[in-house]
């Protein structure tokens, strides 16, 4: 019995050796493969005029400029968004003549440099002043958040008060939303995920991935070809995952009541028909069990009390409007011309 055992674990023990050996060589072929397949990306970019790369310090940022409007509106991305130079495109569409959209992508998003830097919001913050002022855009700015942004924009505009002359809060992350566990399964949990995403990014593992899996959207239509570059060469930092919580207290503490003109759009869905909308956007048909399902959660009472503290929250910055848009999480994607009346109302207030 125990020479068998013995034997059992001598082939688990060849087995093991032979998957190490296999990861190890294909960590160095990956490693090799990344710039490649990365660059092979960014040529697709640059032919359809994707490509603004300026230097933000220690990397380049990839700064996209559509229009040249006196307003200037400058959008931040939602956690991991490769795609956001072109949602903003097709935003730009909408807007008037003397309104212009900035895209900025943050470390690794879509063909934007990577950094070695902790990724914090003062970081996250001067990288994109510095990376502005290299392409050539001046302030004012009307800074537009989506989601995993809104710390990031709230300290921006509380810090440089005079650089900003509008805020748009997209669905955005405020002090409403918890912070991550600090402690037990959960934290362990984020953490070995930070561990294994950095490493698959800084060992061309994720970019493998994403050439090879990546897919194409139909939603994007002419620039399908272009989202599908982006999301391949995209290898997003995973700092901002661990810094999540010192990120969010650092904004909300920068907090200090102004005059600046802001508005803040949610999307709740306000009856069952909205819900089916919006599975009908993103899906082509209508499930209506979870129509219902989604329709109620945003009716209840835990979603009327997080919606209680994002009014507090726009209540401590000061002049800040509440809007909603039943819709998906990105507003400005299902509704654009709902989304761009509510730029015009601010840049109205502005004026």
């Amino acid at each position: 019995m125990k020479k068998v055992i013995k034997k059992v674990f001598k082939v688990i023990g060849r087995m093991f050796l032979v998957l190490l050996t296999l990861f190890v060589i294909l960590t160095i072929i990956f490693a090799f493969m990344k710039k490649s397949l990365r660059q092979k990306n960014m040529d697709i970019l640059k032919a359809d005029g994707f490509v603004n790369l300026v230097s933000a310090g220690d990397f380049d940022m990839n700064v996209n400029i559509f229009g040249d409007g006196k307003y200037k509106i400058i959008s931040m991305p939602g956690s991991w968004d490769a795609t956001l130079p072109i949602e903003m495109k097709k935003l730009s569409g909408y807007l008037d003549d003397d309104i212009s959209i900035v895209a900025v992508t943050r470390p690794g998003y879509g063909v934007s440099g990577e950094t070695k830097k902790d990724v914090t919001t003062e970081y996250i913050v001067e990288s994109t002043r510095t990376a502005l002022k290299n392409a050539g855009v001046e302030a004012p700015y009307i800074l537009m958040a989506h989601s995993m942004s809104g710390p990031y924009v709230t300290y921006w505009e509380n810090k440089y008060p005079e650089e900003v002359s509008g805020v748009i809060f997209n669905n955005s992350i405020s002090s409403a939303n918890e912070e991550m566990p600090e402690e037990g399964l959960p934290k362990f949990m984020r953490d070995a995920a930070v561990t294994i995403g950095t490493f698959a990014n800084n060992t061309g593992w994720t970019t493998v991935k994403n050439a090879l899996f990546a897919e194409e959207y139909d939603e994007y239509g002419e620039y399908s070809k272009d989202a599908l570059a982006f999301e391949k060469a995209s290898v997003p930092n995973y700092g901002e995952v661990r810094n999540y919580n010192v990120n969010m207290r650092t904004a909300w503490d920068s907090i200090k009541e102004n005059d600046i003109p802001k508005v803040y759009i949610t999307n709740d869905y306000e009856t069952l028909e909205d819900a089916r909308e919006y599975l009908m956007f993103l899906y082509g048909e209508v499930d209506e069990e979870l129509a219902q399902e989604l329709f109620e959660e945003s009716q209840s009472e835990e979603h009327k009390e997080h919606r209680k503290k994002i009014s507090e929250y726009c209540k401590s910055l000061g002049n800040c409007e509440e809007v909603n848009i039943p819709a998906s999480h990105d507003i400005s994607d299902q509704k654009p011309e709902e989304f761009v009346k509510e730029i015009e109302k601010l840049i109205d207030r502005i004026k």
